[in-house]
């Protein structure tokens, strides 16, 4: 059947010359509908073709039976037969694996990725844009193997978290570096929360505006990361923002969304059965009623009315909105406006953001505008140009208090009764301006007193950009120079008025500060054949990088005039001023050998000189080196099966210094005057060592790339090994020596693991018809191999309650949870007091679980059809430990639905107490109703909870207690219970798109026009936390797995709509 077809083919051509006609039509980009220019238009067999011109328009002369060819670069080709057509419009989709063959790479140097000697993983603008996230980094959690996102319950106004491979330092942030268009950015997280409390005031990488982005690069391992030197430690994200393209007039994209915000977490562990008091017994008057707000009391339907603080007489009933009530829908409003165009070598693109957000919680949100401008020009034909600058303001009303905050809502909600409505708490203030106290606690504060009678503002303006020339010096040569500046002012000011609980002569913190980092660069390139089958592309470079944030803390108490939020109105006043200061300089060079276009051989090497590292220690050298072996090409295999095989293997170092003034004593103010003159100290807590040295880690990987079926199935697979040596700690001394710590390198961590990526197109039809799959895991090892012997542990995290630690040990993971646990006896029985009945802790604290996770991984599937197009992204975390204050204290206060158990009888109990007393008092006599010679006795036997185990001396526990008194108990001495599996498989995105055919746009001044639904965190698929989000955690700091008074979950929904003129 093939023979004769290639038979026919021709023969077919040569009988119908006469029989020629033409045929026109438009090639169209398949998912946008935009005009595609200079697309091939080929008759299959000869050398006649044509190509598309700007508006994506052919026509070609054809014979009946020809064949003909569209292909053009990126895109999968098309063949159609010729019947009796006179037009034919083709719509090509994009080929992801031809698209991916090239990559960015350190320093922004794009290389094919066949060259490459180990790992980078790209993620297109396609997973980035358009999903309802405005922040750009969040979007791609669960879509990078071996890079684990997170973020704080703060909601959209929190920073993110990034660790990509696993924990190597044990007190530093273990973030990567991010560089944008060559240009690394500062992206520290501001402020964040301790287990005390405190507000998470965001990071840097919320600035961009995800659709200004093209694609974000993750460099992991040390090869990969090597130019980059001392600040690649955590590895190093590269993002590439879009630029104009050279386009028949000015383009101009409108893209607009609007979404909205409901709570996905519910307390779905709660008791509806039992409400407010204590043993069984609910209080009778306001003051009782003050002070008893736990969930001890009696069953619902034994009462119809109780009455509460403010001495109000109401419904004894479960309130099943009690706490759910007082969020409101969230909104989010962001539209971007870009205008981009380009010809003869000059391109530009301008665009402008606009993000408006009302967060669910009340008076909450932000508004943040975005402008960028980025240009590029041939202005001869050896100098170019490429320049861009970006302009951001960020204002924020009232972040969300975090933990133990006495304006926390997530605390305040949280010790409500089952029976008591959140919208009572709306009387929140007394006649004469005092606070209207609803509960016994002065650390928890009314959240309609935090909405009214407390706020927090804060400001960002960050400017940032760069300029680069490259001219060419000859057909070897080429010089680079650059020079970029990334700057942001931040002020934030949290106010409590006077009489707020803890706060009760009003306080004002003020926090302002500038940070500004500056990078100059130059490369001298070199590329040369050096034979038919041998290349060589070298290149010498040198950068240097200064560093400055300067600022100042002030803080007031004590109030003068009620209400007034500002500095002179405080009595007592304190300021307390920092500056950091920081550079590095550095000079660097690669060297890139390729054998055949199949064997590549990539050195690479820099040395910095940092300014925070003692004189002695101050110069370190990064090396590294990467062979890429591509078996299809070295042995030319061509089979329908096998496309595409490539082995890969690396070896490098890269390094991190530390903070400034660690080496040296430093000196501040400590904004206390002494006769009016300034009070000066040493700054920080920290005896300085002169004798510290970078953290050095070390990484080998190597890998496989393989591609099946016409790149139909792509597998990647890595497998690496990284060991972190010289840790940087601050170990606690004695407080006789005037300081709280010491600086030493004192710790070695090892990291090993594996990623797969597989990628596939199961179903690709003529059609249009497409079906993308793509999934990914990532499995890591971690282990503290060595601990400075005057170090048993080293407590990474502490949490408020219980006394549970976070510690990195000897031997073991980094992130284990310690605390105290159930004693048992040697068959594994939990021993209870002989006396009380209460369970026994544990005479030492021990192990109870580890906050990393077993392994994780992610799945984006997009089905597309003639315009549709339907998309989904999952990302999955198996293993790891959270230990939940909420549900300790849930438990505590006998909300949880694990503490009906023996209610009912203890109840009794107690009532038949209260009973047998009055009996007695009436009948003027002593009760004695525990003496069972007594005619008021009542008999206690078996009535309450009787925990399973053993008592002291070994026999079976048989003491009937409280069900308050044995998980308070519990509570205050016990966290092994409140431990929970943190795995989760989360829905993250959803979309549906239409794209609006061309045929339907011709009358319209529309290019493309794209409408769509997005969905964001969606559907928790499967979790094992009751009550929370698996993912909350209060702050983004290495004390991950603490989790206290969350927020609820969101979830994100709305509309997007893209129109192109």
């Amino acid at each position: 059947m093939l023979l004769t077809l290639c038979i026919s083919i021709p023969f077919a051509q040569a009988q119908s010359t006469s029989q020629t006609f033409s045929i026109q039509g438009k090639v169209t980009e398949g998912k946008s509908n935009e005009p595609l220019p200079g697309v091939s238009v080929l008759l299959k067999g000869t050398n006649q073709g044509t190509t598309s011109d700007t508006e994506g328009r052919y026509s070609i002369e054809v014979t009946k039976g020809a064949v003909l060819v569209f292909s053009f670069i990126g895109y999968s080709s098309k063949e159609i037969t010729i019947t009796n057509q006179t037009t034919i419009d083709i719509a090509l989709s994009t080929d992801e694996q031809l698209l991916s063959e090239v990559t960015v790479t350190a320093l922004g140097i794009k290389r094919e990725k066949k060259a490459l000697g180990y790992a980078v993983s790209d993620v297109g603008s396609e997973n980035i844009a358009n999903n309802g996230e405005t922040n750009p980094i969040a979007s791609i959690a669960g879509k990078v193997a071996g890079v684990n996102i997170s973020s704080t319950t703060a909601g959209p106004t929190g920073s993110s978290r990034v660790v990509i491979r696993g924990i190597r330092e044990l007190q530093g942030s273990n973030q990567p570096l991010y560089v944008i268009d060559g240009v690394p950015a500062v992206n520290g997280n501001i402020g964040s929360a301790s287990q005390w409390g405190g507000f998470d005031l965001g990071d840097g990488l919320s600035d961009i505006n995800p659709n200004d982005i093209e694609s974000i690069s993750v460099l992991k391992g040390s090869a990969a990361a090597a130019l980059y030197g001392s600040r690649a430690l955590n590895g190093v994200i590269l993002i590439t923002t879009k630029n104009g393209k050279a386009n028949k007039g000015i383009g101009v994209e409108f893209n607009s969304s609007f979404t909205l915000d409901q709570i996905s977490t519910r307390m779905d562990a709660r008791q509806k059965t039992y409400g407010q008091g204590n043993d069984g017994i609910f209080p009778t008057d306001p003051l009782q009623a003050r002070n008893i707000t736990s969930n001890w009391g009696p069953r619902f339907e034994d009462f119809e009315t109780i009455t509460q603080a403010d001495g109000t007489v109401r419904p004894y009933r479960y309130m099943d909105d009690n706490i759910q009530g007082f969020f409101r829908t969230g909104k989010t409003f962001m539209n971007t406006l870009a205008v981009s165009g380009g010809k003869d070598g000059n391109t530009a693109r301008l665009s402008y953001s606009n993000i408006t957000n009302e967060d669910i919680v009340p008076k909450s949100g932000y508004d943040k505008n975005i402008i960028a401008i980025r240009a590029t020009s041939k202005i001869t034909e050896k100098l170019s140009v490429d320049t861009k600058i970006n302009y951001a303001l960020e204002q924020v009303r009232n972040r969300p208090a975090l933990t133990d905050e006495v304006t926390n809502i997530g605390n305040g909600l949280l010790g409500l009764a089952a029976n008591f409505d959140q919208a009572w708490l709306q009387d929140y203030m007394n006649p004469d301006g005092t606070y209207k106290n609803y509960t016994g606690n002065i650390y928890r504060a009314n959240p309609y007193w935090t909405l009214n009678k407390t706020f927090n503002r804060s400001s960002k303006e960050r400017t940032g950009g760069y300029i680069n020339l490259t001219y060419k010096l000859n057909h070897l040569f080429s010089l680079n120079l650059q020079a970029g500046t990334d700057f942001f002012s931040f002020t934030h000011e949290n106010f409590y008025d006077k009489y707020t609980p803890a706060y009760d002569g009003g306080a004002l913190n003020q926090l302002s500060m500038n940070t500004k980092e500056t990078n100059f660069q130059g490369l001298l390139n070199f590329n040369k054949d050096l034979s038919s089958t041998l290349k060589l592309s070298a290149m010498l470079g040198a950068n240097l990088m200064k560093y400055r944030s300067k600022g100042n803390n002030i803080s007031g108490t004590q109030i003068i005039e009620p209400g007034t939020a500002n500095l002179v109105n405080f009595s007592e006043k304190l300021i307390q001023p920092f500056d950091n200061r920081k550079e590095i300089q550095s000079v660097f060079a690669s060297a890139q050998l390729s054998y055949k276009e199949f064997l590549f051989l990539n050195l690479q090497g820099r040395n910095d000189w940092a300014s925070t590292l003692p004189p002695q220690n101050n110069s370190f050298f990064y090396p590294s080196a990467d062979v890429s072996f591509v078996l299809s090409d070295a042995f030319q295999i061509s089979s329908p099966v096998l496309s595409f095989a490539k082995l890969r293997t690396s070896l490098g170092q890269v390094g991190s210094d530390f903070d400034p003034y660690k080496t040296t004593f430093a000196y501040s103010l400590t904004g206390r005057t002494i006769r009016g003159y300034p009070m000066g100290e040493i700054l920080g807590g920290s005896i300085p060592n002169a004798q510290l040295k970078p953290q050095i880690k070390t990484s080998f990987e190597v890998g496989a790339d393989v591609r099946l079926f016409q790149d139909r199935i792509g597998i990647d697979l890595t497998y690496y090994d990284e060991v972190t040596n010289d840790v940087l700690l601050d170990i606690t001394v004695p407080e006789t020596t005037g300081f709280n710590t010491a600086s030493l390198n004192a710790a070695k961590l090892r990291n090993r693991g594996v990623e797969l990526l597989l990628t596939t197109t199961p179903v690709r039809l003529d059609n249009g018809f497409q079906w993308d799959l793509s999934l990914n895991f990532a499995k890591n090892v971690n282990k503290v191999v060595e601990l400075s012997d005057l170090l048993e542990t080293f407590t990474v995290a502490e949490a408020r309650w219980a006394g549970a630690t976070i510690i990195a040990e000897k031997g073991k993971p980094f992130g284990t949870i310690k605390g105290n646990g159930f004693l048992r006896d040697e068959n594994g029985n939990r021993v209870f007091n002989s006396s009380n009945g209460e369970p026994l802790p544990t005479t030492q604290p021990i192990s109870l679980g580890n906050t990393l996770p077993n392994w994780t991984g992610g799945v984006i599937t997009s089905v597309s059809y003639k315009g549709f197009q339907i998309k989904a992204a999952i990302d999955i975390r198996m293993g790891g430990d959270i230990f939940s204050m909420s549900n300790m204290t849930m438990h505590m206060n006998g909300s949880h639905a694990n503490t009906e158990a023996g209610r009912d009888s203890w109840n009794e109990y107690q009532q038949e107490r209260q009973a047998a007393q009055r009996a007695a008092q009436q009948a003027g006599q002593e009760a004695n109703v525990d003496d069972p010679t007594s005619p008021y006795y009542v008999d206690r036997a078996n009535r309450g909870y009787i925990g399973v185990g053993v008592n002291q001396e070994g026999d079976v526990n048989n003491i009937a207690i409280s069900p308050a008194a044995y998980w308070q108990s519990i509570g205050n001495n016990i966290p092994e219970p409140f431990i929970y599996d943190a795995s989760y498989i989360k829905l993250r995105d959803l979309g549906l798109n239409y794209t609006f055919s061309s045929n339907l746009l011709k009358k319209t001044p529309f290019k493309t026009v794209t409408l769509g639904v997005i969905g964001r965190n969606l559907w928790i698929i499967h979790k094992n936390t009751p009550n929370i989000d698996p993912e909350s955690n209060y702050n983004n700091g290495n004390g991950q797995g603490f989790e206290y008074g969350s927020l609820p979950g969101r979830r994100r929904y709305g509309f997007n709509l893209i129109v192109k003129f």
